[in-house]
C-alpha cells in the first residue's frame, strides 16, 4: 500500500520533479496529510519537510511526520514516524539540454520503537531510487518519475508518476498527476489520481493543497494541506 512507506514527492503532489531550491536556499513545508482506507485513516499531523540547496543542482531533504491512525472501529494510535533522508542531484538542465533530469535516492530510518509496536510504521528499512525527467512547454510543465523501491519486510516495487502543472493566474499554479506502485514482476499494481494547487502569498510563503482518489488497494482518499516557507 502507498501508506506503507510514506514517501512524499514534490509537495503537494506525490510525483517529484527535477527542480532544486538553489545554492544556499531553503524550503520548509509544514503540512497535514490524510490517507483513508476502508478500515482505517492515517494522518500525518504535522508533516515537517525541509529541503536545502547545495549548489545550483543538488538538494538535501529531511522529512519527519507525527502519525495518527484512526481504526474503524478503534482504538486510535499515534507516534513519531520514520525519518526520511534524501539527496537529489540534477545532472541535466533544461537550459542546456532542453530537459531536466535528476536522481533522487531516499531512505527511511526507524526513530520510535512505540510506533513500530502499534503498527504505525513497518519493522524494515526502505530505499527508493527514482529518476525524474521534466520539461516545460511554455506555461505548462510536465514531469515523469520512475523509481525502484526496496523494502526490507516485503516485496520490492516500481514507483512511477506523471504530473502536469500550469500557471493559471499570477500567483496560482494548478497541478494534476497519476501516481502508482507496481510489483517487481509487474504482477500487481495500484494507483491514485491527484489534483492540487500552489497559491503564492508572497515571495516567501505559499499555500499547498491537493486531494485525490486511489484504486486497486491504494488509499480510497488522499489529501494534503500545507504552508511552504522559502528563505
Amino acid at each position: 500500500m502507498l501508506a506503507a512507506f510514506l514517501l512524499q514527492g514534490g509537495p503537494p503532489l506525490l510525483t517529484d520533479d527535477a527542480a532544486t531550491p538553489g545554492d544556499g536556499r531553503a524550503e520548509l513545508n509544514i503540512a497535514l496529510t490524510v490517507e483513508k482506507f476502508r478500515g482505517e485513516t492515517l494522518y500525518e499531523a504535522p508533516l515537517v519537510d525541509f529541503n536545502y540547496g547545495i549548489g545550483e543542482r543538488a538538494q538535501l531533504k529531511i522529512e519527519l511526520p507525527w502519525l495518527l491512525q484512526h481504526d474503524h472501529p478503534g482504538p486510535d494510535s499515534s507516534g513519531l514516524g520514520n525519518l526520511l533522508v534524501g539527496f537529489k542531484y540534477r545532472f541535466l538542465d533544461q537550459a542546456q539540454a532542453e530537459v531536466g533530469v535528476s536522481f533522487y535516492p531516499q531512505t527511511e530510518f526507524r526513530t520510535n520503537a512505540h510506533s513500530r509496536r502499534v503498527g504505525l510504521v513497518g519493522e524494515g528499512l526502505s530505499l527508493l531510487l527514482p529518476v525524474q525527467v521534466e520539461r516545460d512547454f511554455g506555461p505548462i510543465s510536465v514531469n515523469a518519475e520512475l523509481g525502484y523501491l526496496w523494502v526490507e519486510e516485503r516485496e520490492d516495487a516500481w514507483i512511477w508518476g506523471i504530473a502536469v502543472s500550469r500557471d493559471l493566474l499570477e500567483g496560482l499554479e494548478i497541478l494534476g498527476e497519476i501516481h502508482g506502485e507496481t510489483g517487481r514482476s509487474f504482477d500487481r499494481g495500484e494507483f491514485v489520481w491527484n489534483l492540487g494547487a500552489r497559491i503564492k502569498l508572497s515571495e516567501l510563503n505559499s499555500i499547498l493543497l491537493s486531494a485525490g482518489r486511489g484504486f486497486r488497494g491504494a488509499p480510497r482518499l488522499i489529501g494534503y494541506l500545507g504552508l511552504q516557507f522559502n528563505f
